[in-house]
């Protein structure tokens, strides 16, 4: 199961996750770029939008005051990131109380490792930590995979769904909760 994964990757000493800060930003940037380029459909943004972005706004992402940024590493390389952040109060589906998990992306190299399950215990943590009561999530409709792992964490969609995307129609993802107990 993916919480053993969890447990099984934090005892393994190659695998370190900590939390990323300003002057990480280039790092962030490069793992985030590489997230966009493999698996654009998992992503509100685009490869060629954030390819523009200034050093500041790198910066800033990593020092926002109601967010945290995580990055994964195997043997001293990048491997996952994902991000919590306090739910936005005035967005339609926020869930009252919750945090929210995006930018998850884990290195196809380290999926199946338990890197990704680390990951999301890490966010979940550091969330309940803030005294949130849930986090959310939003998955595309068609990355199954992810979908199934989310759920074997305990989350459970909550029947809110919106388009990924203006620019891709099509693509839809929904919303998924994980609450505390």
């Amino acid at each position: 199961m993916a919480r053993d994964d969890a447990a099984s990757a934090l005892a393994r000493p190659e695998v370190e996750v900590r939390r990323l800060g300003q002057d990480d930003w280039k790092v962030s940037r490069d793992v985030r770029l590489t997230a966009l380029a493999e698996a654009p459909y998992a992503f509100m943004s685009t490869l060629a939008r954030e390819q523009r972005f200034a050093e500041e706004l790198w910066r800033g992402r990593l020092s926002a005051p109601r967010a945290a940024t995580f990055l994964a590493w195997v043997a001293g390389e990048p491997a996952g990131t994902a991000t919590g952040k306090i739910d936005d109060p005035d967005d339609e589906f926020t869930v009252e109380g919750s945090w929210q998990l995006v930018g998850m992306w884990v290195d196809p190299r380290a999926r199946g490792t338990g890197v990704a399950a680390l990951l999301v215990e890490t966010v979940a943590g550091h969330a309940r930590d803030q005294g949130a009561t849930a986090v959310t999530l939003w998955v595309t409709e068609v990355n199954t995979r992810a979908r199934a792992f989310y759920q074997r964490l305990g989350f459970t969609p909550t029947g809110a769904r919106q388009p990924v995307r203006e620019d891709e129609p099509g693509l839809w993802e929904e919303q998924m909760i994980r609450r505390f107990g």
